[in-house]
């Protein structure tokens, strides 16, 4: 609908300018919102405001014109008028609205399917855990919003693509190594050393026993033993990563391995392609990048003096990699304790020849999680976390997408276990699922009544006439709009917004209002009303990777 809107205002413009009630300037940047006040209309403009400098007019100087040479063949537009310094309101006809609630039961499932993404190949990779423990919350968070980003912009006609870097190299692997063997030692001797930043959790002490029971490790040497743990612990914890994350409803389309990233020579090809853009130099022994011409706050190491590649230059590799692979924009989902990293990884892309605004990073702030009005302390190292199968065994699935899903990635979130067990309208995903299965209950209670939805709903949708009806049918047009922004803004969060404001209007309107009643007519147009509510509250429940219960 404001799309239409839109196409009318500037239609209108085209009009006044052509024909010297305006004059001749470039059409503005102008917003179409929704008033607060009903009684401002279905939508509002600041179109006049906007343009009134380069008019050199008033802003209701000009919204009178406007108005006065609507370009609205389809009767579209009800009345219009004007108000405060400049805003012009519109009322929408009726039947407009009446139309649009048609539209959604015809597209069902698809509607708010578009085509804006033409098939532009975007990857987002996100989780990426180190495969030395189990997901905690941090991740469950950033596993919510990844998937969450790929459905709706594969809902907008996007090739999104869900990719998982494994870092399955380096230290922190042989660490693992080590602390399972120390732990392994410890059965026997319990005052063996355990390394001093070791993983401390129990999950460590349950894989030295299980590999212990399968493997010979007396006859190993030290070293070998822990290589041995390492390369077992590594594809154990990865296994239950994989697993964790699909009962989390989060599937990838690739596993990249870091090891794989080394053995196929991709690192050294990268230092020879800096080498020959003429920033790479040698000091102190060791290979640096010049990144600082591309606005790092210094230049950074490659190789270090050991010969052993830094962690940047293998990131530097993998990303380029991924344009080779011909994706148009990559999203990465990181932890926000890598917000010094962003700048000197987007510095180092420009340095190649990849445009800016290519790579996108979006930042996951921190989970703080209650229960009993007291905080539960997490700490990964000293194995006193909540991992985030724990939580999901204990409130479910969608409670977990939902709450992760409900505040914008970039502020930290309190997820409250004791809220999302309540079975009322305080617990905002109860809430809206409820609104789905409530209305399935009132369709089965239909069916009790031999009520059906007519083949033709135009007629009976005239019934169609309080406010209240008006503005549900008013929130479901906002709906495709909502999903091609978010596809543009990462900001899946808007969708949560938009469902818990959906199934609350449907409530009140419910409890208000009688939907099966004696007249035929009203009856099957309220039960049209409610199917496109079930369509709505379905389709964004599925883009947040959500059930929708038929019973609750």
């Amino acid at each position: 609908m404001k799309k239409k809107l839109s196409t009318i205002l500037k239609d209108t413009l085209d009009l006044c300018f052509r024909e010297g009630y305006l004059k001749q300037t470039p059409i503005p940047e102008f917003v179409i919102e929704v008033p607060h006040n009903p009684d401002h209309g279905h939508f509002a403009t600041n179109l006049a405001m906007t343009l009134a400098g380069e008019q050199k007019n008033s802003p209701r100087k000009i919204a009178e014109i406007i108005i006065q040479h609507l370009m609205d063949h389809d009767h579209f537009i009800l009345k219009a008028d004007i108000g405060g310094a400049g805003f012009i309101n519109f009322f929408v006809a009726r039947e407009q609205w009446h139309s649009l609630l048609t539209q959604v039961a015809e597209l069902g499932d698809d509607y708010g399917r578009s085509s804006i993404g033409k098939g532009e190949k975007i990857m987002v990779e996100f989780v990426s855990a180190n495969p030395t423990g189990p997901l905690h919350l941090g991740h469950g968070r950033g596993a919510a919003l990844g998937d969450t980003l790929c459905r709706i912009l594969s809902f907008c006609g996007y090739d999104a693509r869900r990719e998982f870097y494994i870092n399955d190299a380096g230290l922190q692997i042989k660490l693992l190594g080590e602390s399972i063997y120390s732990r392994w030692r410890q059965f026997s001797d319990p005052s063996y050393p355990f390394p001093e930043d070791g993983y401390r959790g129990d999950y460590i002490e349950e894989l030295a026993l299980e590999i212990a029971q399968k493997q010979d490790l007396e006859n190993l040497s030290v070293d070998e033993a822990i290589d041995l743990l390492s390369e077992l612990g590594k594809d154990k914890m990865l296994k239950e990563l994989k697993e964790d994350l699909a009962d989390f409803r989060v599937n990838f389309d690739l596993w990249y391995r870091e090891t794989d990233l080394y053995s196929s020579g991709k690192i050294d090809q990268t230092i020879k392609l800096i080498k020959k853009r003429g920033l790479l130099f040698e000091e102190g022994g060791a290979l640096w990048i010049k990144t600082t011409p591309f606005g790092d706050d210094k230049d950074r190491v490659l190789r270090k003096k050991d010969g052993e590649f830094t962690y940047f230059a293998s990131d530097i590799s993998y990303h380029l990699d991924k344009w080779e692979r011909g994706f148009k924009k990559v999203i990465n989902i990181w932890g926000a304790d890598h917000h010094g990293y962003v700048n000197r990884v987007q510095a180092a892309l420009l340095a190649e020849g990849i445009p800016q605004g290519w790579l996108e990073v979006l930042l996951i702030q921190l989970v703080k999680l209650w229960e009993g009005g007291t905080e539960v302390k997490m700490s990964k190292r000293s194995g006193r976390y909540v991992a985030l199968k724990e939580l999901v065994d204990d409130v479910g699935v969608d409670a977990v997408r939902f709450v992760f899903l409900s505040k914008d990635h970039s502020s930290p979130l309190d997820f409250d276990i004791d809220l999302v067990k309540r079975k009322d309208s305080e617990n905002p995903v109860y809430y809206v699922q409820y609104a789905h299965a409530r209305i399935c209950s009132i369709f089965r209670k239909a069916a009790e009544a031999n009520m059906d939805l007519p083949e033709d709903p135009g007629p009976c949708l005239e019934k169609l006439v309080l406010d209240e009806e008006i503005a549900l049918i008013r929130k479901m047009s906002e709906f495709p709009s909502l999903i091609e922004e978010i596809a543009s803004t990462s900001e899946p969060h808007r969708l949560t917004y938009y469902l818990i404001e959906l199934a609350g209007s449907f409530h009140r309107y419910y409890n208000k209002y009688r939907v099966i009643s004696d007249d035929r007519a009203l009856s099957q147009a309220r039960l049209c009303l409610s199917l496109g509510v079930k369509i709505l509250i379905k389709n964004g429940l599925n883009l947040l990777g959500l059930s929708a219960p038929e019973i609750m």
